[in-house]
Order: C-alpha cells, then structure tokens, then sequence
C-alpha cells in the first residue's frame, strides 16, 4: 500500500472529507487528492497531514506493508489493548456468523424445490 493509499485510509477512518482534511492544513483539496492518488508528498506537508491524523510520521512512511495499521500518537496502551480484544471480538462473532449463515445456505441447497402445485398452494 503506498503512502497516499495509507493516508487516505488514515483520513477516511476518522470521518475527515479531503477538504477538511486540506482546510486543517491550509492547503487544497485537489492537492489532498493528488497526494491519495500518487503517494507523492513533501516532508512539510506530510507532517501537518499527520498531526492531523494523529499518525506517527515513522510509522506511516515505513516501506514495510505488514498490517496497515496505525499508531495514534498520545495513545496509552491500555486503550489500544482494549481496541484490540473489542475488535479481536468482533472477529470471532463474525466467523461465527459466517459458519452459522454457510450452514444454512447448504441446509437450503440439500433442499428440494417445492412442487409447482405444492407452490401454487402456498400462494393461495
């Protein structure tokens, strides 16, 4: 992910619209635009698009694409850790979901379709 994917992705997760995001740093819209689309940044800029975000700057610009996640700056590690088992969570309800919603679509396939007659009764 380039670093104009990541600040867009940084930006849109906090509900900031790019003219927002370019009126906080005194600078255009089609400049925040640009910046999404190419990745290509001056230093200056990119700091004031971070202090905005609340990013750390290292963290945004490393070459690395492990996670895609980032780093509040102020944050305390009691709340990350409290995001982290909420949002681990949501990801075990959502599996379960998935499995419960995979066994009743084949539950449905193992189904034979009604009758036309045995339709038409229904309708009736």
């Amino acid at each position: 992910m380039h670093l104009g994917l990541r600040i867009k992705v940084a930006r849109i997760s906090r509900k900031i619209t790019q003219a927002e995001l370019a009126e906080r740093i005194n600078k255009t819209r089609p400049l925040i635009s640009s910046i999404e689309q190419t990745g290509k940044v001056n230093f200056y800029t990119l700091k004031k698009i971070c202090d905005v975000l609340g990013l750390d700057i290292d963290v945004l610009t490393q070459s690395t694409e492990d996670l895609g996640v980032f780093t509040y700056k102020g944050g305390s590690d009691s709340v990350s850790k409290e995001k982290i088992k909420s949002l681990e969570q949501e990801v075990e309800y959502l599996k379960r979901l998935v499995e419960s919603q995979t066994d009743l679509i084949n539950t449905l396939k193992g189904m034979s379709p009604p009758s036309s007659s045995t339709a038409k009764a229904k309708l009736k």
